[in-house]
Order: C-alpha cells, then structure tokens, then sequence
C-alpha cells in the first residue's frame, strides 16, 4: 500500500487507474456496474473471438430495474440510521417546449433504413444518420425502428449510462404527449434471448450482462500461469449457444476444395490433436480509462485491466482440415500455388442475434495454411471439454 501523502501526490488519472485495479482485488466488489474482406471459405463452428461493441462505463449513474421484473435486495433498501440524498436523474430527456408533439402512430411510419424514428421517456428522436454507425449493427435499429426503446434497452442496459441518452438529445426532433409516452414505455415485453445462459464463477466481475462480459479479480488472475477456466475473462455478442455435441457441424466449403460436414467425433479421431499455450487478450482491455469527464467512450464492454487470460488449447490444425477437403495447403504455404481469390478463410458461428445475424470473423489464409502455425480448431480448454462461454464446444 502506498502512503497517503505518496498517493496524494499522484496524477489524478494515476489514481483513478489504481483504485478501479484495486476495486478488482476486492472479494466483495462483485459487480463494479450494470448492469469484411473477400472470405473463401465457411466455416460453421462455435467461434468465440474478442472484439469489441455498444456501451459501456462504471463511473456513470445508471436507472434501478422496474421492480415488477427485478425485486430490490434487502440490502438495497435505505435504512431510517442514514440519511439518503435524491441523486440526479440520469437517462430522463429533458423537457423541450420548443419542440413539436408528435404521436405514437406517426412516429411508427417511420420504420426503414431511409426513416428511423425512435421513442424514450417522451422523447422523439431521428437516428437516421446513425444507420450505419450502430455499434449493435444495423439490424437491431431496424428491429427497433418507429417504436419506444425502453423495452429492448431493459434488457440491453449498457445503454442506460446517462452519456448515451445525452448524445441522443442531438438526434432529437420532437416529444410525446405525458399519456403517449407512458403507453409506449408499457407497450410490449422484448423477449430475452438470455434466459438459458451458463453460470458463471462470482469472482468473475461482470461489466455488461447482456450479452455477458466479465473479468476476474486481478489478485486470482495472477496466481496462475494457466489460468482456471472459471476465471478465464469472457468476452460475448451475443447470447450463448446451447448446442448438442452430437448434433454438432463443422461445414467446409470455398474455393479449392470440397465441401465436408465434420462430426466433433470425427474431429477428434481423424486428426493429429494438437496443443497451444496462447495468452488472450481483448482488443478493448483497459478500455474504461478512455472514459471520463472529458471524454466518453461508446464502445463496450469498459474492461478495467482484466481483460487477458492464459490457457492451454487442444485441437486440430485447420490447415489439416483443409488438407482432408482437398486444398494443397503445402503448396501454398512454400509459394508454389496462389488461387484467385483465396485471401481469407471466414468463420461464422453459431451465435446469431434476435434477427439472425451470425457472429464471424475471419484471418489471413497464409495464416492457417503455415505449417509451423498455431491456428486450430479448439475442443478442449486446459485439458477438459470447453466451457460454453468458451465457445463449446468448438472454436477457432
């Protein structure tokens, strides 16, 4: 620990890091908050790859769950001991007389690529500029075109950190009537695509929940040099896949080779298993220092510093399965044979959003096809089947 007098004398952002690092050792921080190029082939595996996507931070106030869906904890209740201060309101459009009044029905004619109308808490927005700059992806703003956000944003709350709702008062063109507004924030229930997700280790801190991303506690993730499965730090899109192993399907198909289905059996037992020790890290780790006062940053999850783990990898070299399809993956390795338009191989995995999307990702075909390379199609995670937050129960 350091002295005060050392840790005063500290730059503020030096400080604000090592509290939110120290905040992570705590056995009681639970929860700190809330909460393509030219692809050849198609891959259909469970892929899980980090990324980045939506919003994020842990250092804005955000809304307590409708009670009716989410009972408040005993511990939550204020006790007659304390005085409670009324906090700001966040996430509440303020009022905007200059604005005109505008109805639930004509907003809802306002529901296609070329017209994006949206409702929150009375307020009216046009988010048509922002087609293509959803970091949820385009679908889901079509999905939701012409209708209130509330629902979806119950159960997408990383949207509720005050600083989003702040932008969107860019996009705003008009308000609800007070009787319009209540009716639309009651006018349906969004389905939750995450009812059947695994359970996870509590000492994983959880920095969005749906989809779930999560980190371990620093002091647990450096006792390890392989890290425990169950602190592994999870990085989703989407909801995770239940899938039945012996109804697993691993599809090969592109160009200079033929297509196969592959069984997990047959992965295990028509190849040479392979081992990789790699550490992983996501691209966005750290991500919640870019957010402060002076800058907010939209892109979630808002990792502190855990988001990197260590494991042992035990699969089959792709470049074996696309041998076993008919590729002559020697050849292109030492610079004997190029194929037109083989650049990539692209995987896409079972994980699809509420409108169909599948997740997928893709690298460079010198990549897989190097015969000293590590890239593999993984089945077990530190000697054991994978885990389904790990992309059970084959990824990339």
């Amino acid at each position: 620990m350091l002295a005060r007098s050392t840790a005063a004398k500290l730059n503020p952002l030096v400080r604000k890091t090592m509290a939110r690092a120290l905040a992570t050792q705590t056995p009681n921080c639970r929860q700190r908050t809330d909460d393509s190029g030219s692809g050849s082939f198609f891959f259909r595996a469970a892929v899980a790859i980090g990324a980045g996507a939506m919003t994020a931070t842990s250092v804005t106030m955000m809304d307590a769950r409708r009670k009716s869906h989410y009972p408040q904890s005993p511990a939550m209740v204020p006790s007659p001991t304390y005085t409670v201060r009324e906090m700001p309101r966040v996430n509440s459009p303020p009022p905007r007389p200059d604005l005109p009044i505008y109805t639930r029905d004509e907003v809802a004619e306002h529901c296609d690529q070329d017209s994006l109308w949206y409702t929150f808490r009375g307020a009216v927005y046009d988010l048509t500029p922002f087609y293509e700059g959803h970091p949820g992806g385009a679908p889901r703003l079509l999905m939701a075109a012409g209708q209130d956000l509330e629902p979806y944003w119950e159960v997408y709350r990383q949207h509720l950190r005050g600083h989003v709702v702040d932008w969107m008062e860019g996009y705003r063109i008009g308000s609800l009537t007070e009787e319009e507004a209540k009716a639309a924030s009651n006018s349906f229930t969004f389905g939750d695509a995450y009812e059947n997700e695994p359970i996870r280790d509590p000492n994983l801190l959880p920095c969005t929940q749906k989809p779930f991303n999560g980190e371990p506690r620093l002091d647990l993730l450096t006792n390890d040099y392989l890290t425990p499965n169950e602190l592994f730090y999870v990085r989703n899109h989407l909801p995770v896949p239940d899938i039945d192993p012996k109804k697993y399907r691993l599809i090969v198909k592109g160009v200079g080779l033929k297509k196969h289905k592959f069984t997990l059996d047959d992965l295990k037992t028509k190849f040479k298993k392979h081992e990789v020790i790699t550490t992983l890290q996501c691209a966005g780790n750290r991500r919640e220092d870019l957010h402060n006062e002076g800058m907010r940053e939209f892109l979630a999850p808002h990792w502190v510093v855990g988001a990197i783990s260590t494991a042992k990898w035990g699969g089959v070299k792709i470049r074996d399965v696309l041998k076993e399809c008919g590729l002559d993956v020697d050849a292109m390795a030492l610079g004997e044979l190029e194929i037109p338009g083989l650049d990539h191989v692209q995987f896409e995995a079972y994980d699809h959003d509420e409108t169909g999307v599948h997740f997928g990702g893709s690298v460079r075909i010198a990549k897989v096809v190097d015969g000293l390379g590590d890239a593999i199609l993984a089945y077990e995670m530190n000697d054991v089947p994978l885990p389904r937050d790990h992309g059970y129960p084959v990824r990339v």
